[in-house]
């Protein structure tokens, strides 16, 4: 069983590396806004990522055969989604007297972000699916369900505030620096948003 439980970790972090707009998001808002920022937005992510191991774990035939046919609707929201929050952090206004002091109900909005994002992407769903065969879980595992659930969420969430607490700690930046970083996220982001509407646009012609 710890075994398992070190695999599901292992899956967490694993899902959690590769460059996308959910990195470009949590350094944005780790830069902009402080450690808690950076790990409130890392916490969605972990959590829709959980989720995902849970469909995956659960319901996997039923869930997956939905997700095949509404694939293009779902991308396409998913596009709009990321698109929005893109332009948002592109003209976000940068202020760095709130820097670290950010209310509830902020860091509770970066959560929402990210994990909307990551709810909205059947590529997020087919990455936790792949990474899930990979480490061999299936429907005989060893460990509870709850366990294995768990762990992903731990792995994934630790690197989220390993990222964070790294740039918000050792890394001090100006404000035109600082508002440099965040067009550059929020760009990055709108890119990732408009190659997925071109991918939706071109699948329905």
């Amino acid at each position: 069983m710890t075994i398992e439980l070190i695999k599901a970790f292992l899956v967490g972090i694993i899902a959690a590396v590769p460059v996308g707009p959910i990195l470009l998001m949590v350094i944005q808002k780790t830069l902009c806004g402080g450690r808690a920022a950076g790990i409130m937005t890392g916490l969605g992510s972990a959590v829709a990522d959980m989720l995902y191991a849970a469909v995956g774990l659960f319901t996997l035939s039923l869930i997956q055969g939905f997700i095949e046919e509404n694939e293009l609707l779902i991308t396409m929201a998913g596009a709009l989604l990321l698109l929005a929050i893109g332009i948002s952090i592109l003209f976000k206004k940068i202020d760095l007297e709130h820097k670290d002091n950010a209310g509830a109900v902020r860091l509770s909005s970066y959560a929402l972000q990210s994990l909307g994002s990551v709810m909205a992407n059947p590529a997020a769903f087919a990455v936790m699916l792949g990474l899930l065969s990979a480490f061999g879980f299936g429907s005989d595992n060893e460990a509870p369900v709850l366990l294995i659930l768990l762990a992903v969420f731990a792995g994934e969430f630790l690197y989220w505030v390993a990222i964070s607490s790294l740039l918000g700690t050792k890394i001090r930046l100006s404000e035109k620096t600082l508002k440099l970083v965040s067009r550059l996220a929020g760009a990055g982001i709108c890119i990732f948003a408009l190659v997925l509407l071109v991918k939706g646009i071109i699948k329905l012609l």
